[in-house]
């Protein structure tokens, strides 16, 4: 036997219910443990990541005590209410979630994609505003091109790169700022801010200057709890001052329907208000001020690089993105 081939070993373990079982073993390692030490390191909780991988919480603890040993290292220690990684378990972390994700690629890659019989669903976490701007044109190139492939759409929000890093998403799409270096990205589209008020507020004309901008109350949008628009945190640096809001909401189209009939005023994406004026008695009004471009990037997670299916997605987001 070869010294490569001496790493691996089968061995066959009886089982009364289901008679022999092969196991895999790398190192002297049950290679099935490697999936319960994942969930482990990422959930940092013996029942979530029961949880997580659909077994019980008694044979999540029994996959732990496994691995403690292999490793003679606790990994997982009681911190407070909570779990924390040991020194040795936050080494592993990186690399076991790699090795995984190589082994789910290379088990689901295909040698070529084929959008016309290709049956597949991508789960795309994305805000309202870049669902209206893409949507439309995507979903008419799959009915035309790729009929059997469906689109998840996952909300935005604070968890966004956790389900990128662990794989539970196929695209992330956010605004420049957030962009991560751990895995590639691309620029999708870029828009400008416009102030959005009832088209008969009488408060304000064709324009609106800076002082009138800051005294007036605006209803805002917050993407969730623990993570402000990316517009908020560009006029606090640049301006040092919080705009007066009376509503915080979670959706870029609840704006037109609070701005109706009251003297409030939103700054929201130039294409979202174009469509939504079209369906709600609002004006547009030019900002006050040079305010910065929105610049929205996709990213995907660096082992998905040579996704012939999901590169063919990204070409046709990019397209319908940047229809008019």
């Amino acid at each position: 036997m070869t010294k490569l081939h001496s790493r691996y070993r089968i061995s066959k373990n009886k089982h009364k219910s289901t008679g022999e079982k092969m196991v895999m073993r790398f190192e002297g390692l049950d290679l099935n443990l490697l999936v319960a030490l994942n969930a482990l390191l990422e959930e940092r909780s013996v029942t979530k990541a029961a949880e997580r991988l659909h077994t019980t919480q008694p044979a999540m603890s029994t996959a732990l005590a496994k691995l403690r040993g292999y490793f003679s290292d606790d990994l997982l220690v009681r911190s407070g209410r909570g779990m924390a990684l040991t020194a040795q378990a936050e080494f592993m972390k990186g690399p076991i979630a790699d090795v995984l994700g190589v082994l789910h690629q290379a088990m689901n890659a295909k040698p070529a994609f084929e959008p016309r019989s290709a049956e597949r669903v991508f789960r795309i976490a994305m805000s309202d505003y870049i669902a209206s701007i893409t949507l439309p044109g995507l979903l008419n190139i799959l009915r035309l091109e790729a009929p059997s492939i469906r689109i998840e759409v996952i909300p935005s929000d604070s968890a966004l790169l956790m389900r990128l890093d662990r794989g539970e998403i196929d695209l992330a799409i956010m605004p420049e700022k957030y962009v991560t270096d751990e895995h590639p990205s691309e620029l999708i589209t870029e828009d400008s801010y416009v102030v959005v008020v009832d088209k008969n507020n009488p408060s304000v004309g064709n324009t609106i200057t800076i002082d009138q901008y800051l005294e007036m109350s605006h209803v805002v949008v917050n993407l969730s709890s623990d993570r402000s628009a990316s517009f908020e945190d560009w006029f606090l640096e640049h301006f040092d001052i919080c705009r007066k809001y009376v509503a915080s909401v979670p959706l870029f189209s609840m704006i037109p329907c609070l701005i109706v009939n009251t003297p409030y005023i939103a700054t929201m994406h130039t294409r979202l208000a174009k469509r939504l004026a079209q369906n709600f008695e609002i004006r547009l009004i030019d900002v006050p001020k040079e305010f910065p471009l929105l610049r929205e990037h996709m990213q995907w997670h660096k082992l998905k690089q040579h996704d012939l299916g999901l590169a063919w997605l990204r070409e046709k987001l990019i397209a319908s993105a940047r229809q008019e």
